[in-house]
């Protein structure tokens, strides 16, 4: 089945049009950054992209062009086929409880909780490309308070509007309410940034008078990966948006995908509708082994590194490289890490430890 009919475009037309018929409007041979800048003008029109043959250009007709964003046309180019439980669940983990007020552009109140949303993917080399909601399948992000920085003329709306060098004069700043597609606020990533498109009449940064987001009329609206269609992900999670919540702690939403999946040969697409989250059902991220040094009893979901005793470079396995940090500290009378005899001081005992930690 193709992924056109699982987005519900299934006019008889769309088979005698592959994708750079309809995407390479300039016939330049890539599906790039001349089509997108074509396709957002045309959204909310009633112009030439209208994929699906509705009589508007809508959330559905940019879900279509997205996966092929940066091909070439030079060799033929069919439409994706479509592939199932590659997207597994969102994780939703409660980021931070501020105990205390927070100086920002507007001064983050003691109280505020911030969360973080994670989709989980089944195979590393899955992205998601959209997250996005319409009358058919909305997308409603709800609180019992206001979303902290989200809007306005100092907040955020997606993480590339974030700027880290004003988080030490205005730490608030670091907890602005932003949505990905993988982009994690506090580290770059070159040649990838969110974007985000709704209708003119409830434009994206303006959503957040009754403490909503919500995309459910017949136009729709995303955020989505607006560069090079790259993986990011850690350890299958990929960061989907963060929310702090001030004057109330409740944060609960439906939402939508798409995402480019990994197949035996090339590349699928997957989409995955009606996906729920709730700050009464909270995720805890961290290690789960308990033979690990950092393991946490109270860990819900694999994330990060465990650590093991001898393995002082923390890359999760014990090599020559641990050992080579371990002689570094021969004769040290305070390293409890490198002390494996806890006799309180490192000697050869603790290299014989470690040998056999290694073997």
């Amino acid at each position: 089945m193709s992924f056109l009919m699982v987005l519900g475009l299934t006019q008889p037309r769309l088979y005698s049009q592959a994708p750079c018929e309809w995407f390479d409007h300039d016939g330049d041979g890539l599906i790039g950054a001349n089509t997108w800048v074509y396709v957002l003008g045309q959204y909310d029109t009633d112009g030439e992209m209208d994929v699906d043959s509705s009589g508007w250009v809508d959330v559905r007709d940019l879900l279509a062009y997205m996966p092929f964003f940066g091909l070439g046309c030079w060799e033929p180019l069919d439409w994706y086929e479509t592939t199932n439980g590659h997207i597994e669940e969102l994780v939703l983990t409660e980021w931070e409880v501020h105990e205390t007020e927070l100086v920002g552009f507007e001064n983050l109140p003691a109280g505020s909780i911030t969360y973080r949303l994670y989709a989980a993917l089944s195979h590393e080399d899955d992205q998601v490309l959209a997250v996005f909601g319409d009358n058919d399948d909305p997308l409603n992000i709800s609180s019992d308070g206001t979303f902290y920085g989200f809007g306005g003329d100092f907040g955020t709306v997606v993480v590339d509007n974030f700027n880290p060098a004003f988080v030490p004069t205005f730490p608030a700043y670091a907890y602005s309410t932003m949505l990905s597609c993988g982009d994690i606020p506090e580290v770059y990533s070159a040649n990838t940034f969110t974007g985000h498109v709704s209708n003119w009449q409830a434009p994206l940064n303006e959503l957040n008078t009754e403490g909503d987001i919500v995309f459910a009329d017949t136009t729709g609206g995303a955020w989505f990966n607006a560069g090079i269609q790259i993986p990011q992900q850690s350890d299958g999670l990929v960061f989907l948006g963060q929310f702090t919540i001030v004057d109330g702690s409740t944060l609960e939403g439906t939402l939508n995908l798409l995402a480019q999946t990994a197949m035996e040969e090339g590349e699928g697409v997957e989409t995955a509708v009606g996906m729920t989250f709730s700050s009464d059902d909270l995720d805890v991220l961290g290690c789960t082994d308990p033979e690990a040094s950092n393991f946490n009893s109270l860990a819900t979901y694999m994330f990060g590194t465990c650590i093991y005793a001898g393995d002082y470079d923390e890359d999760g396995v014990i090599t020559v490289s641990d050992l080579l940090e371990l002689l570094s500290f021969f004769g040290c009378e305070a390293c409890p890490d490198q002390d494996l005899t806890g006799d309180g001081n490192v000697t050869v005992q603790d290299i014989l430890v470690w040998l056999g930690l290694f073997g």
